[in-house]
């Protein structure tokens, strides 16, 4: 055996000693690392052999690498995470620079200034502390970051954002999360320009370093529980005064650090939130082990008592009824993967954290703050929901159900809380996102699991169960059957679905004061659990909801998630991966055809166009920065530039003029699809062949003028007839009438099948002969018309009658058998006439669509200005006729230039 395979053979035999998670080489952690075992199954030594290649799996641990095996902290809960932490006690490696580029720090508010002393009151209080008042003003920064600064992050950390999948799976954000999120579709959401903007993902859980760079300017302020209360009566209403003292046990400690801020709420929790969120912002930290902090309510006394989670845990406080303080590292990581600006699947969404210890406070009757009594109880926890739109619980309910070990109980003697709590009377339904739990159970845990036994909640609570590299983890709980009674048309495939779950994390920042060592405040790390992958979920509902700008209801978007989940190949084993895999190309892409128009007449928005005439120039102009709605067949909506649905009927590309017929002015000045001949009058039968090039097309026709003195107009592809005859000498009058198009512009879809048209004028012809030119003459022509369209009834558009004009100046020559003609002119523009479209830009919640109109002039906002040079001469036993032409703002639309040329031959027998 060589020295690289000894080498690889001892690192094997120590990483199954240990069960380690393939992941340990993460990116920027290069010293030695401290193992932290999950609370997890046997089989994930198993899953670590089998799962890929053994030799490539082994290769990322460090050669150096020398496991210590460290008994995890108490915990408040069962969580799920499988972790590599760093220890606290050894010096790290200096983290390696990052590959973002540094950005201002954000404000910071003032500091807070020690008080003189205690505000006296009837507890026992804390020596050895340091007492704060609170100020009168509690403003905080903006929560919000204006959209310049939004999108000066967003680009930081999303390069390609809103461009091609493809690059954007070459950005900084997928070389992070490395290979976690594969299979989800991740990049083509965002290549839909969806980050999760304005969506509120509530994150129930050990609290949150909201001073983390990975949540910069998206921590939600308002409804947030950062701070626990600290309990003052059992359940039995007994009270149990040992937990002041207990609480201040911290504040004995040499060296400790024991800081009690003082406000007058009068028991306002929201402005004691405020106080904290200031404290955390002002202080730029949390707590470490060796400190511990207070807010005390003064209007309350001895329930007026509050304390700041560790920041990393410790059991010296003993006020949390577990024996230990929360810690912000996990929920610090489940917000990371939700919503972190590098590592979170929605990037711009806010987050709201809510500290796990104190929302159990709201379900336990008779428990801290509150009243107790039920309509209390259920006005907590409707006031809890109505800041969030999204709930994440990366939390486990095994040996400490929160609310299933006394189901019964809650539903006989609260069952207006119990209400509040399945959301059963509530008009807009927060989304509840559960991990399955890491028991490697049939099942998901009792909380996750509850769509099972309770159907009003079915449709908007969700469970999730873990992948790795593609396939359900080892350690994961399955989604389990469903009940009997499950009713996949009105609560989806299933209530549970699968999400990957070996992720790239955030850790908390720690404070470079007090933590030197540990003042890289990217810390980073691999980790997994179904504790990530339910706020994979979370985020990419965040997504959803941004697609769909608000206009679903929470329960279409959650059901629009586990619908178009991946259930294909293996995923399409319900009782494991419950509705399948989670895919967010699908969940943000139409279902089905896209359809538009109004309550009348509806049609594919991809086929819906209206071609317009030339004479009204560019009339999508009038419809900047609209958009038309279209819905799917789930009734989702999906947004087009109103723009985008109009089109110009641009002249012929080529002009194949009829040598030997003059086409007189009104082939020159009126539609450009239409050609208008003369009938000689002599007797004999003209024969001639055209073919006009139009686009890619092209089209054939002949014609037989037999009326002397007469004309008329015939177009194969455009049932049109139109006549034109003198009233007196140079004045003509004539008529146009179309069945299926206005001026030669057809509609489709939503605008109908097809449009008439009638279009009647008047034309004055003037021609001066040059007496110093022989067979030179000058002449003017100009025309007025008024024309009428006819757009099917209840179609998206409509237009009122128009009048028109054309103008023409030549100068033209005649010899015995040629004719050359050079003309500057106008063609047929429009002068007045108004459109309305009226169009659906969206839906309410209930899914009813909403409209709008615009009305514009047709009158185009400039004229062309067309430049033509003609010549006829015989040419073997025919005439030859060429044609040069350029037209400056071109369909009188600015700046648009056309140049045509056109050559035609008539052999005449």
């Amino acid at each position: 055996m060589d020295s690289e395979e000894k080498n690889l053979a001892c690192r094997a035999v120590l990483a199954m000693a240990v069960f380690l998670l393939p992941a340990a080489g993460a990116a920027g952690e290069q010293g030695p690392l401290t193992l932290v075992p999950a609370s997890a199954e046997p089989s994930l030594l198993a899953e670590f052999l089998t799962a890929g290649t053994f030799r490539e799996r082994l290769s990322r641990f460090p050669r150096s690498f020398v496991p210590t095996l460290t008994p995890a902290p108490a915990s408040f809960s069962s969580f799920h995470s499988l972790w590599f932490s760093p220890p606290k006690s050894l010096v790290p490696n200096p983290p390696a620079a990052s590959i973002y580029p540094e950005f201002p720090p954000e404000s910071v508010p003032a500091p807070l200034t020690a008080a003189p002393g205690p505000t006296p009151g009837d507890t026992l209080l804390p020596e050895n502390a340091t007492y704060y008042r609170a100020p009168a003003d509690l403003i905080l920064p903006d929560e919000r970051l204006t959209d310049g600064a939004f999108r000066e992050l967003l680009s930081h950390y999303l390069p390609s954002f809103g461009g091609n999948p493809a690059q954007i799976l070459d950005d900084f954000k997928f070389q992070q999360v490395g290979d976690g999120w594969d299979g989800i579709n991740a990049e083509r959401a965002y290549a839909r320009g969806l980050s999760g903007r304005g969506v509120r993902i509530g994150i129930v859980d050990t609290g949150v370093d909201i001073l983390h760079p990975e949540f910069a300017g998206r921590v939600q302020r308002t409804g947030t529980f950062i701070v626990r209360k600290i309990p003052t009566a059992a359940y039995s209403g007994e009270a149990f005064p040992q937990n002041l003292p207990e609480a201040f046990s911290g504040c004995q400690e040499e060296g400790a650090e024991c800081r009690v801020f003082e406000i007058d709420a009068d028991g306002d929790r929201a402005l004691i939130e405020r106080y904290a969120h200031r404290i955390i912002e002002s202080e730029r930290r949390f707590p470490d082990e060796y400190n511990t902090w207070f807010i005390r309510d003064l209007s309350r006394d001895a329930d007026g008592w509050h304390a700041f989670p560790g920041q990393y845990g410790d059991v010296k406080t003993g006020i949390f009824l577990g024996g230990s303080r929360p810690s912000p590292e996990h929920g610090t990581a489940v917000a990371s993967v939700a919503a972190g600006w590098r590592y979170g699947i929605a990037p711009g969404a806010t987050i709201r954290p809510l500290l796990q210890a104190e929302f159990r406070s709201i379900h336990f009757a008779g428990y801290a703050y509150l009243t107790g009594d039920d309509a209390s109880k259920a006005q907590a926890y409707r006031d809890f929901l109505s800041h969030s739109d999204i709930i994440n619980y990366s939390v486990g309910s095994i040996g400490q159900d929160w609310h299933f070990t006394n189901e019964a109980f809650y539903k006989r003697d609260f069952p207006a809380y119990w209400a509040a709590f399945t959301q059963r009377d509530a008009r807009e339904k927060t989304i509840i996102v559960w991990a399955v739990g890491n028991r490697a159970r049939d099942r998901p845990d009792p909380d996750a699991a509850l769509p099972a036994r309770e159907p009003v909640v079915r449709g908007h609570y969700l469970a999730v169960a873990a992948a790795r590299y593609g396939e359900i983890a080892g350690y994961s709980n399955r989604c389990g059957p469903l009940p009997g009674d499950w009713n996949p048309q009105a609560h989806g495939r299933h209530y549970c679905l699968t999400a990957p779950a070996l992720l790239r994390v955030a850790y908390p920042n720690f404070n470079p004061e007090t933590d030197p060592d540990d003042a890289d405040v990217s810390f980073h790390q691999q980790s997994g659990g179904t504790s990530l992958a339910a706020p994979i979920v979370a985020g990419g509902i965040a997504l959803v909801m941004e697609r769909f700008r608000g206009q679903l209801s929470n329960r279409e978007v959650a059901l629009r998630v586990v619908n178009t989940a991946n259930n294909t190949g293996i995923y399409a084993d319900a009782a494991i991966y419950g509705a399948g895999l989670l895919d967010l190309d699908a969940a943000t892409a139409p279902v089905g055809e896209v359809s538009t128009g109004t309550t009348s007449l509806q049609a594919g928005l991809h086929r819906t166009r209206l071609a317009t005439p030339p004479a009204w120039g560019r009339v999508g102009r009038h419809l900047a920065g609209r958009e038309v709605a279209g819905f799917d067949e789930w009734n989702a909506p999906f947004w087009q530039p109103a723009a985008s649905l109009f089109a110009t009927v641009p002249a012929p590309q080529a002009i194949l003029p009829m040598p030997g017929w003059d086409e007189g002015f009104e082939q020159r000045a009126l539609l450009s699809h239409l050609r208008w001949f003369g009938a000689s009058g002599e007797g004999r039968k003209d024969r001639g062949l055209r073919m006009t090039l139009w686009g890619d097309n092209v089209h054939a026709a002949g014609f037989r003028a037999d009326f002397s003195g007469r004309g008329f107009a015939a177009e194969t592809d455009y049932h049109a007839f139109g006549f034109s005859g003198e009233l007196m000498e140079r004045l003509r009058l004539g008529v146009i009438v179309e069945t299926q198009t206005n001026q030669g512009a057809r509609p489709a879809g939503a605008f109908g099948a097809a449009a008439n048209s009638k279009l009647v004028w008047v034309a004055r012809e003037h021609a001066w002969p040059l007496s110093f030119a022989s067979g030179v003459a000058l002449r003017l022509d100009y025309l007025l018309a008024a024309g009428q369209p006819e757009y099917a009834r209840g179609a998206m558009f409509n237009a009122t009658g128009s009048l028109y004009s054309a103008a023409s100046l030549a100068l033209e020559h005649r010899g015995s058998a040629t004719r050359t003609r050079l003309s500057i002119g106008q063609p047929l523009r429009a002068e007045s006439g108004r459109g309305t479209l009226r169009y659906a830009v969206g839906r309410d919640r209930a899914g009813n669509w909403r409209y709008e109109q615009a009305r514009f002039a047709l009158r185009p906002e400039t004229r062309e200005v067309r430049f033509q040079l003609r010549h006829d001469r015989p040419l073997f036993k025919g005439q030859l006729a060429v044609e040069l032409s350029y037209a400056h703002n071109a369909d009188h639309i600015p700046g648009q230039h056309r140049a045509q040329a056109g050559l035609g031959y008539r052999l005449s027998w």
